[in-house]
């Protein structure tokens, strides 16, 4: 019965907060800690080092692109780097993730 209403209740206001999240375009710079830099340097290196991989935006457009990418490659050490980013960054940007536009629903990150 606690369950039935906590579903209700806080299980409803979380799935509105993630829909919310997920219509609104949201900067992923300012929420990028420095464990989560760094991890998002290390995967710029692999997927340039390895793939040729040239960045073509700035700022999150970049961010993005660089995660789209790392999404498609089939590589343990790029799918690792992208996990630890994944793990390190703030709870808004891993809801984002989460969301299914950057990374499509089919990839790990996406599956709740």
């Amino acid at each position: 019965m606690l369950k039935e209403l906590w579903r209700k209740t806080v299980g409803h206001a979380g799935q509105t907060a993630r829909n919310e999240a997920q219509n609104r375009q949201i900067r992923l710079l300012p929420h990028i800690t420095h464990t989560g830099e760094y991890h998002l340097d290390r995967l710029t290196r692999l997927l340039t080092n390895r793939y040729g991989m040239a960045l073509e935006a700035n700022g999150d457009d970049a961010i993005l692109q660089l995660i789209r990418n790392a999404a498609r490659v089939q590589d343990k050490d790029v799918q690792r780097e992208l996990l630890l980013f994944y793990l390190n960054c703030s709870p808004i940007i891993q809801d984002y993730l989460r969301s299914g536009e950057v990374v499509g629903d089919d990839h790990f990150l996406s599956r709740r």
